[in-house]
């Protein structure tokens, strides 16, 4: 398949009294065009900055990229001017954010909203045509009643709709990438549901690739072709998703699937959980970054750093029991 993304050796720090704290350590991963690639991992782990790193939507000045590069649809996005970069940026990349709510505009109703984005993307749609172009693609997101809907303001809008109408907003442009950052953490479990069923038939009617990034292996397992698994900053395991589901090969992938509940599961059996907690930046553990919560750690791990090993062609991971 034809890659749309390539990310080689992303670096991103904080810049604090003159040092460098990497949020985001050398990092590389692709996806395929009309493809989803999912991205899990703890809270804290990197997702969220790696994706805001990949048009340059870091949080505040001392927050930047220092080494790597972002190939997208041929072009190295992060060695563009920015000028530019904003005609990537909200048309050709997209983001759907987990909290509606706190991207929403509480004082304008949602047809303002999102003819602001038929504006400045869609300039080819007339003003008396804003209207009926707008009830399209809330009907496209499954929203019942649109007309009535754009005319509703954000706190009279479920949790769904709120979500639904984000993804509207999103796919006006008709993006190339999309990139969803938890998009169904804040809703029912029936929601979340319908929410993955959406994004899975945008995919398949326009085309659109999608990085989907979220805490819970179980959604990410549901749309994805790929799965980068972060911890620390780092991806610790990149392969297909049937491969990874079937065969999670890094101690950290699997203690995520064993965290997850089985159908046999009852009252007198507690979930198993990940002893500690992830690391903040700046105060990595030496060696592996993983070890000092990781059960089948030895003497090596805490000594050197392991480089993403191959172990088959669909499949890389960086542990130190994957190096033979």
């Amino acid at each position: 398949m034809e890659k749309l993304l390539e990310v080689k050796n992303l670096t991103t720090c904080f810049v604090q009294e003159g040092r460098e704290i990497p949020l985001v350590d050398d990092v590389s991963f692709f996806i395929n065009k009309n493809s989803v690639l999912g991205f899990v991992g703890e809270s804290g782990c990197g997702k969220t900055m790696t994706a805001l790193s990949l048009t340059g939507l870091l949080p505040g000045k001392n927050c930047k990229i220092v080494s790597g590069k972002i190939n997208f649809n041929g072009q190295t996005i992060n060695q563009i001017k920015e000028k530019d970069l904003k005609q990537i940026r909200g048309k050709e990349i997209t983001y759907i954010f987990q909290e509606p709510s706190t991207c929403l505009n509480p004082v304008l109703n949602i047809k303002e909203q999102l003819s602001e984005v038929v504006q400045l993307y869609c300039k080819e749609i007339s003003p008396e045509q804003i209207n009926q172009f707008l009830i399209k693609q809330l009907e496209l997101v499954g929203i019942r009643s649109p007309e009535e809907k754009l005319l509703s303001f954000p706190h009279q809008l479920s949790g769904g709709e709120k979500q639904r109408v984000m993804i509207a907003m999103s796919m006006i442009p008709r993006p190339a990438l999309l990139i969803a950052d938890e998009p169904t953490t804040a809703l029912d479990v029936t929601i979340q549901a319908q929410i993955l069923k959406l994004l899975d038939k945008l995919r398949q009617e326009t085309g659109v690739a999608i990085m989907l990034i979220s805490h819970d292996l179980n959604v990410i397992a549901e749309l994805s072709d790929y799965i980068a698994v972060m911890y620390a900053g780092q991806i610790v395991e990149f392969a297909k998703a049937e491969q990874l589901l079937s065969k999670p090969l890094h101690p950290y992938t699997q203690g995520l699937f064993e965290c997850l509940p089985k159908k046999e599961h009852n009252n007198q059996n507690k979930l198993k959980a990940i002893i500690g907690e992830v690391p903040k930046s700046g105060n990595f553990p030496t060696g592996c970054r993983f070890h000092p919560r990781c059960p089948q750690k030895f003497d090596k791990c805490a000594q050197a750093m392991p480089a993403l090993f191959k172990p088959n062609p669909d499949q890389e991971v960086r542990c130190w029991l994957c190096s033979d």
